[in-house]
């Protein structure tokens, strides 16, 4: 899933476990550096860890308010659009999908059943078929029930052209060999209000039909794909603005840019879940701070920040005062699964030996300076993040990390290119746009810097005709293999209009064609097959410059309790906090 810019850490993803089918992994594919190691997880059909309602944190009361400190307001709530950490985090208080992740920050997840009982009956032993069945007792805000066709009308939604920007591997499942919704554009406008292959013979039940067998179904289940939407209550694009509650929060307020504040869901039974302890009374996104502003606020920790929490890293100004006693306690960091990429907009950078040049001139060390250095994460040189199951380090460059002119200035061979660098408008992103414009203008470019408001920085580079030729972007798994990483971000023929997650727009038929090829192969051997490919990609089109490892480094105030680092979406988690007494 795509990293949000506004949090430094890493969308879209969703998390590092195994794919299904393969036996948990404990590999640390970084060699022992606890910046790059590979969290454990597994898919569990133990009644125990499937049964509501989850397990009570020590300590823990219910009541208060936990409010969360942001810069930017959200792209989407609306789950069919819902492709970035910190709103999935959002999101997953307000709607259940059928599958979810549980963890206590111990570093191991389990996917269990969320509104499902279990994660999924594989009917035929083949992975083609696949039927789910809902929980008793699950219930909108308004006491009425949950049902099985809810939720494919909810997956119906996410193929309609303007409701694009979620993930979309149900639906090429659905609809393989090209683009996901060329056939059927969901239920709008007269269209059937379920695609091929979703049936729902009662209101508990919901069965997958697909071409090719898929094993991965758990994981992609716990997307916010499948969540359900009721048909009545859909308001299109303005279901953004408020999406109707399956889970333990309601939205009470919503203003945008301003403040988000959820409310209780007096018709959510805690036995039902088993993932949500929603201790909190109330939860309270507030927008439009700078990040310095809000670390400043955590560090000091006055009474009416005791209960705040930020998904926004410390800016490299504060870090100095995060090491202090009484605050050091309070610092929620780790490495998370995303890889930051130099995005190289290869429809408008068309020269290949240019985009090559860009991998040999860009400073990482300066970009990852510019957001706190080694806080903010490592030097990168693979498309995928080292999390990822069957990552090989590889280096087609072997550039220093600060650059190589000589290098450069042969590949340029007397050019000097003009290109345009977008960033978000957030104070560190203008300032590591800055130094990249720096960096870049010294070694031999001529940089125009282009900022873009945060709340739609993925809507604007994600528009195919979008008039920039350099973005930073994020990426992670959405669980740990290749699959989740090479096909969403560089298979050309998922490219759109808008709500492109392949912002590169590298578009090459032997990359889709090695992407199928991959995908056919057991499951065994597909670990080594994206790994190839992702050298492949950057030795022979170079579409991004690689830049860095992603890691977080959070805050929350004395009276937050449970905070920890969600290993799924890479920030404190909300699941299971609570306000100290």
């Amino acid at each position: 899933m795509p990293a949000r810019t506004r949090t430094l850490t890493g969308v879209l993803a969703v998390a590092t476990l195994v794919a299904a089918g393969c036996s948990p992994t404990t590999d640390t594919g970084g060699g022992g550096d606890e910046k790059t190691k590979t969290q454990t997880g597994s898919i569990s059909y133990q009644a125990a860890d499937n049964q509501g309602p989850a397990r009570a944190v020590d300590g823990a009361a219910a009541g208060g308010t936990v409010t969360v400190m942001q810069n930017s307001d959200f792209e989407h709530l609306d789950p069919a659009r819902n492709y970035v950490n910190v709103q999935q985090v959002t999101g997953g208080l307000l709607y259940r999908s059928l599958n979810g992740y549980k963890e206590d920050g111990s570093g191991k997840l389990l996917l269990v059943g969320d509104l499902a009982t279990n994660p999924g009956k594989d009917v035929d032993n083949d992975c083609k078929v696949w039927e789910f069945t809902l929980r008793d007792g699950v219930r909108y805000e308004d006491g009425s029930p949950v049902t099985s066709k809810d939720v494919a009308y909810g997956i119906a939604r996410s193929f309609a052209p303007n409701l694009n920007e979620g993930p979309h591997y149900i639906q090429q499942w659905l609809y393989p060999g090209g683009a996901y919704n060329a056939k059927y554009q969901g239920p709008y406008n007269g269209g059937r209000a379920a695609p091929d292959g979703i049936e729902t013979p009662d209101d508990r039940t919901i069965r997958f039909t697909f071409p090719q067998p898929h094993c991965d179904l758990p994981y992609a289940a716990a997307l916010p794909t499948t969540a359900p939407v009721p048909a009545a209550r859909d308001t299109r694009a303005n279901y953004d603005l408020r999406p109707f509650s399956s889970g333990p929060y309601k939205v009470k307020s919503y203003q945008r840019d301003v403040a988000l504040e959820l409310e209780r869901n007096p018709n959510w039974d805690p036995r039902t879940d088993p993932l949500r302890n929603a201790y909190p009374d109330t939860v309270r996104i507030t927008f439009g701070l700078e990040q310095a502003q809000i670390a400043e606020r955590l560090v000091a920790d006055a009474p009416a920040d005791r209960a705040a929490l930020s998904w926004t890293d410390v800016p490299p100004a504060v870090l100095p005062r995060t090491t202090a006693a009484g605050v050091a306690e309070r610092v929620v960091k780790g490495p998370t699964q995303y890889t930051w990429v130099l995005s190289i907009n290869t429809q408008r950078v068309t020269d290949l030996t240019v985009r090559r040049a860009l991998n040999y001139a860009v400073d990482k060390d300066a970009a990852l300076k510019a957001l706190g250095g080694q806080a903010a994460g490592t030097p990168a040189t693979t498309l995928m993040s080292p999390t990822t199951a069957g990552w090989q380090k590889y280096d087609v460059f072997h550039a220093p990390v600060t650059g190589d002119k000589a290098k450069v200035t042969e590949l340029l061979g007397g050019r000097r290119p003009k290109l345009v660098l977008a960033h978000s408008n957030t104070e560190l992103r203008t300032q590591q746009a800055e130094a990249i414009r720096k960096n870049l203008t010294d070694m031999g470019f001529d940089i125009v810097m282009k900022p873009i408001d945060n709340s739609s920085y993925y809507d604007e580079i994600g528009r195919k005709n979008n008039p920039y030729d350099l973005y930073m972007s994020g990426w992670g798994s959405d669980w740990p293999t290749g699959s989740t990483v090479i096909p969403p971000v560089y298979d050309g023929r998922e490219i759109v209009a808008e709500g492109n997650n392949n912002v590169s727009y590298l578009d090459e038929p032997a990359v889709s064609a090695e992407i199928d090829r991959v995908r056919a192969l057991p499951a065994a051997q597909q670990d080594a097959g994206w790994t190839a490919l992702d050298e492949k990609i950057m030795k022979e089109y170079a579409p991004v410059v690689p830049c860095y490892y992603d890691a977080a480094y959070e805050l929350h105030g004395s009276r937050v309790g449970n905070a920890f680092l969600s290993d799924a979406f890479g920030v404190i988690s909300l699941n299971g906090i609570y306000v100290k007494k």
